[in-house]
C-alpha cells in the first residue's frame, strides 16, 4: 500500500510537470514561426529556460511549485504513528527521520522536474545543439540547486507545523512566505543578492554569465540555509510537548 501510494504521487507529479512544460513551451516549438522571428534554436532554448517566466523560472519555483512540492512531501510517505512518536526516547533521531523524508522528497521533486525538462527538450531539439550548450550538465547543476532549495522549503514547512500544530496553517503559511520572498526580492531587492536569485542557474549558465566557481558559492549559500533551518527545527522539535 505504501509503495503503491508513493508510485501514484510520483506519476501525478510527473504528469503535472509534463503538462506545465508543454503549456509553457507551446509558443517556442513552432520552428517556422521562430525562424520568421529571426530566433535561432540556441536563443529559443535560452528563452524557454529563462529565470523570469516559464517552466524553469524563479517565479515558477517559488509561486507555482511550492504547493505541489508540499503535497508531494505529505503524500510520498505514510503519516507517523502518534504512539510511536510518544514512545520515542530519542527526539533527535525522530527529527532526523523527518528530515531524511524531506531530503528524499526534495531530491525526487527536483529530479522529476529536471527529468521532464531534459527529456522533452531532447525530443524537440537536436542533440548536437544541446551538447554544444552543455544542456545536460546545466540541467544536472540546476537539479542540485532545486534539491537544496526545496529541502529548505520542507524544513520551513516542518518548523511552522511544529509551532502551529496544524498542517493546514503550515501549508498555506509556507506558500505565502516563499511566494512573498520572491515578490519582495523582485520589487525591493533588484540590485541586491537574495536566496531566490540563486535559482537562476539555467539562465545564467546557458548565457555563460556564471562559472563553476559561482555555482559552488551558490551551493554553499544554499547549504547554510538548510543547516540554519535544520538547527532551528531541531531545537523546536526537542522541546515539543507531544501529550
Amino acid at each position: 500500500m505504501k509503495i503503491k501510494r508513493s508510485i501514484i504521487i510520483i506519476i501525478m507529479i510527473t504528469f503535472f510537470f509534463t503538462v506545465v512544460w508543454f503549456l509553457q513551451s507551446s509558443n517556442y516549438r513552432d520552428i517556422p514561426a521562430l525562424r520568421s522571428a529571426n530566433l535561432s534554436l540556441y536563443d529559443v532554448i535560452i528563452i524557454m529556460n529563462n529565470s523570469a517566466f516559464g517552466y524553469s523560472s524563479m517565479q515558477a519555483y517559488t509561486v507555482f511549485y511550492t504547493a505541489p512540492f508540499l503535497i508531494f512531501l505529505n503524500h510520498l510517505f505514510l503519516s507517523e504513528n502518534l504512539a510511536t512518536i510518544i514512545r520515542g526516547t530519542n527526539r533527535e533521531k525522530l527529527y532526523i527521520r523527518r528530515v531524511v523524508k524531506i531530503i528524499i522528497a526534495a531530491f525526487m521533486f527536483a529530479f522529476l522536474h529536471s527529468g521532464v525538462n531534459l527529456l522533452f527538450t531532447a525530443i524537440f531539439f537536436d542533440y548536437s545543439l544541446l551538447k554544444e550548450m552543455n544542456f545536460t550538465s546545466i540541467c544536472l547543476f540546476n537539479t542540485v540547486g532545486l534539491f537544496l532549495f526545496y529541502t529548505s522549503v520542507g524544513l520551513i514547512y516542518e518548523l511552522i507545523k511544529e509551532i502551529s500544530h496544524s498542517i493546514s496553517i503550515s501549508f498555506f503559511l509556507t506558500i505565502a512566505l516563499i511566494s512573498g520572498l520572491f515578490f519582495f526580492e523582485k520589487l525591493m531587492m533588484t540590485q541586491m543578492w537574495g536566496p531566490i536569485k540563486d535559482l537562476a542557474i539555467y539562465n545564467k549558465m546557458l548565457e555563460k554569465e556564471w562559472t563553476i566557481v559561482d555555482l559552488l558559492y551558490i551551493y554553499v549559500r544554499q547549504i547554510f540555509v538548510v543547516i540554519f533551518f535544520y538547527l532551528i527545527g531541531s531545537f523546536v522539535y526537542k522541546r515539543k510537548d507531544f501529550i
